[in-house]
């Protein structure tokens, strides 16, 4: 059970979006706590994905507001924001080792090459990947790279972590263990927001939102 005392740190407030002439969300209400772990169910197309898109600053809703600790988003770009988004499909650089990959943003922020490191060993471990440092992406299975991605949205230590079908091209065995990940994570504090639209790792979140054609039912 949380606890209710937690403040609220994402908002959402009469999301809507269309994409030419289809209405992909109609107007979508929400709040989520500090440390809560949230799950959008719903099957393709139910505007599930075009919401994390929304709140990470991928995609600007047609009207509505996103706020994040109280502040609006409405002008910020996805980098001004306290928010990083796992992807389906990992999105890992190809020619970059495990260490690169993770440390990349933190790089491109000109932290000290010390600094990375030793922050790059602190999300390996996290993560169970110590030893993987020179590994490169083509050469691990798909859970191991789902859990790079998750390392390198978590250097960052956003306040909260977007997961789009974090599991759908993971065997059960990895999906599980992406899952576990992914709780203990929200344990610790970040707010875990995901998309999914399998059912059989509900358990391990604090709050499932269905949707069904733009909107929670």
């Amino acid at each position: 059970m949380k606890n209710i005392e937690k403040k609220v740190v994402l908002e959402l407030k009469d999301i809507k979006k269309n994409f030419g002439e289809t209405v992909v969300l109609k107007g979508v209400s929400l709040a989520i706590e500090e440390g809560e772990f949230v799950t959008f169910l719903g099957s393709s197309g139910c505007g599930k994905t075009t919401i994390l898109r929304i709140i990470a600053g991928l995609e600007y809703p047609d009207s509505g507001s996103v706020l994040i600790e109280e502040k609006d988003m409405e002008k910020l770009g996805p980098e001004k924001r306290n928010v990083n988004m796992v992807f389906q499909n990992y999105a890992l650089f190809p020619h970059m080792n495990v260490e690169q990959n993770i440390g990349y943003g933190l790089k491109i922020k000109g932290v000290a090459k010390d600094e990375i490191k030793h922050r790059v060993k602190e999300m390996l471990k996290l993560v169970q990947l110590e030893g993987f440092e020179a590994r490169r992406p083509s050469a691990m299975s798909g859970g191991q790279r789902q859990r790079v991605a998750i390392a390198r949205a978590l250097i960052n230590n956003p306040k909260v972590l977007l997961a789009d079908e974090p599991t759908s091209n993971l065997d059960p065995e990895n999906a599980q263990k992406v899952m576990q990940m992914l709780r203990d994570i929200s344990n610790a504090g970040t707010t875990v927001v995901l998309s999914t639209h399998e059912l059989e790792y509900l358990d391990y979140v604090d709050t499932v939102i269905k949707m069904e054609k733009g909107r929670i039912i």
